[in-house]
């Protein structure tokens, strides 16, 4: 699974310029999958193009498609078919879906029931790849309060499992995923956690400070509000 950092944190430390209105629109199309569950095939709604131009506080791209991307979901069993599996992989699958593990997160939205798939099936991922998948299933759980808690909860251990080998790699991705976190636990009402998530911050380099300092600046401002939705920096920002 790919290292999320590159498309993910450039918004943030890097400028973006205004496109052109007809680049905005995204393109979609019907695309087939196939079950490894029971080895039917299925439609989806997948896209040829889109554009992004900025990203909310919390990461969440903003742009001319739905965030986080759609996953393709077995219609019976709702697996999420995030990749092709092998032959020899099909019995694990079938397994793990009769489980009783598996009826416990069915429900639960398509990244979250990712995560726990890819981690019971052995997928090589990192630290930061699951903060990251869980991190776009609590964009699918903004409208429910009790779920978003739950997912915010999981997402902030497991970004702050991965923080340490990032900053050692790179500095500006790190500040900026900590920002981030901080409005994840603004947006489930750590509103404590939150600040004193910010107050622990070096500044910013030279570089990310005229894209990050604003969405401290405006972090900070939600949070005395105790304000919980999600939030936009100016267009200027991204």
């Amino acid at each position: 699974m790919r290292r999320y950092l590159t498309t993910a944190i450039a918004g943030l430390v890097l400028a973006v310029a205004a496109l052109p209105a007809a680049t905005l629109a995204g393109t979609p199309y019907q695309a087939e999958a196939t079950c490894p569950v029971d080895g039917k095939k299925f439609n989806w709604t997948s896209t040829a193009s889109y554009s992004t131009w900025g990203m909310e506080l919390d990461g969440k791209p903003i742009g001319s498609w739905v965030f986080p991307m759609t996953i393709p979901q077995c219609p019976d069993s709702r697996f999420p078919v995030y990749r092709e599996f092998a032959p020899s992989e099909i019995d694990a699958v079938k397994a793990l879906v009769a489980s009783p593990e598996y009826a416990a997160v069915k429900d639960e939205t398509s990244y979250y029931l990712l995560n726990f798939v890819a981690g019971k099936l052995g997928d090589d991922m990192s630290d930061a790849d699951h903060a990251w998948v869980l991190l776009k299933a609590t964009w699918q759980a903004r409208e429910d309060a009790a779920r978003y808690g739950r997912y915010a909860t999981e997402t902030i251990a497991a970004m702050d499992a991965a923080l340490p080998a990032i900053r050692s790699e790179d500095a500006d991705e790190w500040l900026a995923l900590q920002v981030i976190i901080a409005n994840v636990e603004r947006q489930a009402g750590l509103f404590d956690a939150a600040t004193a998530r910010l107050d622990g911050l070096p500044a910013p380099s030279v570089e990310a400070a005229e894209h990050i300092a604003p969405r401290i600046e405006l972090t900070r401002r939600l949070i005395e509000a105790r304000e919980t939705k999600a939030g936009s920096p100016p267009r200027d920002d991204d």
